[in-house]
Formats: structure tokens, sequence, C-alpha cells
């Protein structure tokens, strides 16, 4: 009777070729079926969105500040607009994946100031950020942690100019060498507060 023998080092070298051609298949990048490069896009979520009310209330097409000094600005939104940012997934790679960032441009009709929203995704919903510039002054803020409870500068309550504000996030900018700004911010009415601590004026949300 013949008995079907294989030596270690037969048995090592199949379980080489086996181990390789596991790691080539969990590994293999998506190709077209005519082997031409690939690209994945990648949209930002209706919950990710919901963390502000820029892209999802047309009440805040119109933004108006009111100051401590007397003064009041008023922004309305002009445009809307899409862009990508593209990574491919390795040097010799034909697939890339395209992350999309919507922007809202608001131009200045009362006051002399500035507003900018941007909302971009990244890779993963713990990565997406939002970037408010506020008379050029730049909020940068995962959205992932406005409302969120357990972050270090959550705040439950706050009455500003006899209005209560719930579930907000303090953000304070910081120019690398002394802090410039204190923000507040929530999913229901964005940015609210901005306390400028150069020029020592706070900005109030008057919407």
């Amino acid at each position: 009777m013949k008995t079907n023998y294989q030596t270690p080092k037969v048995k090592l070298f199949y379980l080489l070729t086996l181990f390789v051609m596991l790691l080539q298949s969990c590994s293999k990048e998506p190709v077209s079926t005519n082997g031409t490069p690939i690209t994945k896009y990648e949209y930002l979520t209706a919950s990710a969105l919901n963390q502000t009310p820029y892209f999802t209330n047309p009440a805040f097409d119109t933004i108006s500040f009111a100051s401590d000094k007397g003064d009041t600005l008023t922004f309305v939104k002009t445009k809307t607009d899409t862009s990508w940012y593209c990574e491919n997934q390795s040097l010799s790679s034909n697939y890339k994946i395209c992350y999309q960032t919507l922007h809202n441009t608001y131009s200045t009709i009362k006051g002399i100031g500035s507003f900018d929203v941007k909302h971009s995704r990244k890779e993963n919903d713990y990565n997406n950020f939002i970037e408010i510039s506020f008379n050029n002054t730049v909020v940068f803020i995962n959205d992932w942690i406005i409302d969120y409870k357990d972050y270090p500068t959550y705040i439950s309550s706050i009455f500003l100019k006899g209005k209560e504000y719930n579930n907000l996030t303090r953000v304070t900018i910081n120019n690398g060498t002394e802090n410039i700004a204190i923000t507040y911010i929530n999913k229901k009415y964005g940015l609210f507060y901005f306390e400028d601590l150069i020029q020592s004026i706070k900005y109030t949300l008057i919407n």
C-alpha cells in the first residue's frame, strides 16, 4: 500500500505558499473590470452634517452677531460648493479614495467682518472636521466633539443675553503663544459666541 508522505520542507513550502495567497487576497485593491484605475468617493453623512445648522437649516443662510460694543455683523450665504481631497492607497496603487468637503461662502451685508464654514470628511466619522472662520480667526473642531458630554470642555447650559443655550462645547483658539479667542458651539446654533481676547470684544448670535 502506497503512502503519500511529505517531508517537513515540502509541508513548509505549501504553508508559505498558502500564506502568501491569503495575504494577497486580503490586501488586493479593487480595480475595474478593464484594469483601469478606480476612485471611491466618501460623502459626508446626514448625521455628520447635523452637527451644525449651516448645511441643513435654511434659517442659517443669514447669520447675525451683536457685539458688546453695540455694533452688529450680518452675513448672508452666497453659495455652497463641494470639493474633494483624494489619497492613493499606496505609492503604486491604482485605487484612491476621495473625501468630500462642503463649503459655505458668506458675504458681509452689515458691519465689517467675515464668516465662512467648511465641513470635511476624512476616512471615517471620527476624523470629520468643521472649520469656521469668524473675522479671519479659524475655529477648527472634530465634528464628533460637538454635543459629546464626556469631552473636557462640554457645558450642559449657559445663558447669554437672556437666552439659554444647551449642550455646548467651548473651543479656545491659540496662535501658538497665547489664547486669542474663546468660542461656544452646539448643534442647534453652530458658533453662537465668539470672544476676541486680543481686541477685547464679545460677539453673540442674534438669529
